[in-house]
């Protein structure tokens, strides 16, 4: 069996520096239905940057049990924070209507942010601290996620994420330690990856690979390496190129001649869907007719909106369509949720629910003054729930992780580009 050869990185000296400045993101993410960057509060004397938080909820008791939403609704994850935000507000106003919890209404705080991770971890520290949170919904970026995290576990009080994948943020896989109240309501990307690997070898025949990823993103990077290590691993003669673009950068024009050169039959993107929009139209300019494959990033409806592919592409999501969720959320919200970030940021809200149905009525006293005893038994209720949600089956395992099949959707080309997927098959199981 010839050996898998892994190229070496590929970044040119043009590509050292980046090419487009805050004005050239801004008009990238506009023409691609994104919200610009947030205005950055001026820093302290010493550098620091003041976190961002768009507005605060009212959080006096009276009564309710009450969970956070973390999400930002400004800058780069502002779209899919705000659509987690309404998914996790339509059940908790699903579940009022059907009477809440054990006699008492659920109440969610939303902390609207920022898409930096000091927004969000601000945002969660007000939640653990004077807010009295039960627990937090958020984030939907791995890098906010993780700030979440750390005042999660130190607060000693359950986080759920929806759609942040990092390996690392539910336990350390350095060290093996578990982050007992950390949790997610989607697969890990080690995950995603793996499957996105043998989906490029088994159905797709991929051969030789180029690899396009953001270098200074961990999602796109650690993405992209596990998938070469996939197929290195596979063997079989394949070749994989593996070629970069740093943060901010919109024209990708020297990196897919390298590409063009190398004359792949796969090109692996794992960006976001702006990312990929314009690498799709670019490669398309120069010629490079190829079949482009992603991750869960690439869910969003403005995806190819200025033209895709000449092929179809293929992406792994975090979760199966859900029709009628996606009936329920437009009539809430008047508008279309993009992949999986409403829907799962439901089902941690439905999660969180039958953890304190679980635990029995509560008096005022628990979410008050035995606000941390609450706090651990919901964590350890939360261990142990089952249920069928609005996006399928969920049960966390022992390290905080949601295991389902994921789904593998295809994009055919349409004339006036735009983003029509459709369902190709289900990797792994359920």
């Amino acid at each position: 069996m010839a050996a898998l050869l892994l190229s070496g990185v590929e970044a040119s000296a043009g590509r050292a520096r980046r090419r487009a400045g805050a004005a050239a993101l801004t008009l990238a993410l506009a023409a691609c239905g994104a919200a610009p960057p947030a205005p950055r509060a001026p820093g302290t004397a010493t550098g620091q940057v003041e976190p961002l938080l768009v507005d605060r909820p009212d959080a006096a008791f009276d009564g309710s049990l009450t969970l956070a939403a973390v999400f930002p609704t400004l800058g780069r994850y502002a779209v899919s924070g705000t659509q987690s935000h309404r998914g996790a507000r339509l059940a908790v106003d699903e579940l009022n209507r059907r009477g809440g919890v054990r006699g008492r209404r659920l109440r969610l705080l939303e902390y609207h942010t920022g898409s930096y991770f000091v927004d969000a971890r601000h945002a969660a520290e007000l939640a653990a601290g004077q807010d009295g949170a039960l627990a937090i919904v958020g984030s939907n970026s791995s890098s906010l996620s993780q700030a979440v995290a750390t005042v999660a576990e130190g607060r000693r009080l359950v986080q759920v994420s929806n759609v942040s994948t990092a390996t690392d943020l539910t336990w350390d896989p350095a060290t093996g330690a578990d982050r007992p109240f950390v949790f997610r309501a989607c697969s890990s990307d080690e995950e995603l990856t793996r499957h996105l690997a043998d989906f490029a070898r088994e159905h797709l025949g991929a051969r030789r690979v180029a690899v396009l990823y953001e270098v200074g993103r961990s999602y796109s990077a650690q993405m992209a390496r596990r998938f070469a290590q996939r197929l290195a691993d596979a063997g079989a003669g394949r070749v994989v190129k593996e070629l970069v673009y740093l943060p901010l950068e919109t024209d990708f024009r020297p990196q897919l001649r390298a590409a063009r050169a190398f004359g792949p039959d796969l090109l692996f993107v794992p960006g976001s869907f702006t990312d990929t929009s314009l690498i799709a139209a670019q490669a398309r300019d120069l010629g490079l007719d190829v079949t482009l494959l992603g991750g869960d990033g690439w869910s969003n409806r403005q995806l190819f909106a200025r033209g895709g592919p000449r092929r179809p592409a293929y992406h792994v999501d975090l979760c199966a369509p859900a029709p009628d969720f996606a009936r329920r959320y437009r009539a809430a919200f008047g508008e279309e949720a993009d992949g999986c970030r409403a829907v799962l940021a439901h089902d941690a809200v439905l999660a969180l629910a039958r953890a304190l149905e679980q635990l029995g009525p509560l008096s005022d006293g628990e979410l008050r003054t035995g606000l941390a005893r609450t706090r651990e038994r919901l964590r350890l209720a939360l261990r142990g729930v089952a249920l069928v949600g609005a996006a399928g089956p969920l049960r966390f395992d022992a390290r905080g992780d949601v295991r389902r099949r994921v789904p593998v959707l295809r994009i055919d080309p349409l004339p006036q580009g735009g983003y029509a997927p459709r369902l190709e098959r289900f990797m792994g199981a359920g």
